[in-house]
C-alpha cells in the first residue's frame, strides 16, 4: 500500500490561487482528528485553510464524495441553514499544490462551546437545527452522494489488530484482546439493525457534536465540517447528536439536555418512527469505524507521518471505554426514549 504524508505549502498555495500574500506564518487549530486546519491571514483577507490528511484522499471516490458534499453544505446555506461552504475555484472546492489538496473556507468569528458547557438552551437550539437540515430537500445530490457506509455490515478483523498490536508492543494491544468477544458481539448487532433501518434515509451533516459547531456573537449557530455529509438514517443520527450535545463522552450524560434535544427536533417537525432498539444498536456503528481507523493510524497503516501513528494510538483505549460505555447506556436510554415517545 502506497504511504505518503503531508506536504505544505502555503506560500505556492496563495500564489495559485491568487489568495494574496502570507502576513505571518498560518497557525494550526487543533481540535480535529482527521484533517489538519490552519488560521491563514494574507494581504487580502483571512482563511481557515484545512489541510487534507493525504492517506485519506488516496481512496477510492473520496474525491468525488468530498465535493458532494460540500454541495452539501451549499445546498443547506441556500434552504436557511446557517451553514459554512468551502470557497470554490473554478467551480471545485478542492484546492491543489504539488499533490497536497485543501478546501478553503472564510474566517469566521465564532466561538466552539464543549459538551460540558454547552446549555439547554444550545441542546434546544441544535434539536432545531438538525430538524431543519432533515427537512432540507437534498434531492439533487441523490446520484452523487451514492456511497454510504453507514449501511455496509461491518466484519472486521479484530483479532487480527489485536495480534499485530502486541507484536509491536502497542499500549492498546492487551485490552483489545481482551474486548475481542464484545467487539464481534457488536458488530452483529449493528449488522441485524442496519437492514431494518436502511429503508429510511435521508441525506445529512452525520457529524454535529461540538467541534463542529460555531456560535456567532448573537449566539446563532454555524454548521462547519460538511465533510462526512451522506445517507443516514434520520433517527440513528438524532440519537448520535443527542448524545454529543449531552456531554456523553465524558461519563456523565445529563439526561435534560439529551431529551431537550429530542424534544426540540420533535417539536420542529422531526420525525422518529423507527424502532428504538434497532436505533440504539445502530449506535456501535460509529464507534465501531473510529476504533478500526485508529488501530490502523496506530499500526502506521494509514501512512508514515510519526504525529499520526501517535494520534491514532491515543484514541485506542478510549474509544474502547466508549464502547464498553455505550453498552451499558443503552437499557437507560431505551426507557428515556419510550417516555418521551409517550408525551
Amino acid at each position: 500500500m502506497m504511504l505518503t504524508n503531508y506536504k505544505l505549502n502555503f506560500e505556492k498555495l496563495c500564489a495559485t490561487y491568487n489568495l494574496g500574500s502570507l502576513r505571518t506564518e498560518p497557525e494550526q487549530i487543533f481540535g480535529g482528528f482527521l484533517h489538519r486546519m490552519y488560521r491563514m491571514t494574507t494581504d487580502q483577507a483571512e482563511y481557515a485553510v484545512k489541510a487534507l490528511n493525504p492517506q485519506i484522499m488516496l481512496r477510492e471516490s473520496v474525491m468525488n464524495n468530498l465535493t458532494a458534499a460540500e454541495k452539501a453544505a451549499e445546498l443547506a446555506s441556500r434552504h436557511g441553514i446557517n451553514a459554512l461552504p468551502a470557497l470554490l475555484h473554478e467551480g471545485s472546492c478542492v484546492h491543489e499544490v504539488d499533490g497536497q489538496y485543501y478546501l478553503l473556507f472564510p474566517w469566521i468569528e465564532g466561538r466552539s462551546i464543549s459538551a460540558g458547557n454547552a446549555g439547554l438552551e444550545h441542546c434546544v437550539t441544535m434539536g432545531e437545527a438538525l430538524a431543519a437540515i432533515h427537512a432540507t430537500d437534498f434531492s439533487p445530490l441523490h446520484n452523487e452522494l451514492h456511497r454510504d457506509s453507514t449501511a455496509e455490515q461491518l466484519q472486521t478483523d479484530w483479532k487480527g489488530y489485536a495480534v499485530q498490536g502486541q507484536v509491536m508492543d502497542l499500549p492498546w494491544s492487551a485490552s483489545l484482546m481482551d474486548a475481542l468477544d464484545k467487539l464481534y458481539r457488536y458488530e452483529e448487532l449493528v449488522n441485524a439493525a442496519m437492514p431494518i433501518l436502511n429503508g429510511n434515509r435521508i441525506i445529512s451533516h452525520r457529524d454535529l457534536d461540538p467541534k463542529n459547531v460555531l456560535w456567532d456573537h448573537d449566539g446563532r449557530p454555524v454548521i462547519i465540517d460538511w465533510e462526512a455529509a451522506g445517507w443516514i438514517n434520520p433517527a440513528q443520527e438524532l440519537v448520535e447528536v443527542a448524545l454529543y450535545w449531552s456531554d456523553f463522552e465524558s461519563g456523565h450524560i445529563r439526561k435534560e439536555a439529551f431529551c431537550a434535544l429530542i424534544q426540540a427536533y420533535r417539536n420542529h417537525g422531526g420525525g422518529t418512527r423507527d424502532p428504538w432498539p434497532e436505533v440504539l444498536s445502530s449506535g456501535y456503528h460509529g464507534k465501531l469505524g473510529w476504533l478500526d481507523y485508529s488501530i490502523r493510524r496506530s499500526l502506521g497503516l494509514e501512512g508514515p507521518d510519526e504525529a499520526e501513528r501517535e494520534l491514532g494510538t491515543s484514541q485506542v483505549l478510549p474509544t474502547l471505554q466508549a464502547l464498553k460505555d455505550y453498552e451499558a447506556f443503552i437499557p437507560l436510554c431505551l426507557q428515556w426514549l419510550t417516555n418521551l415517545s409517550m408525551k
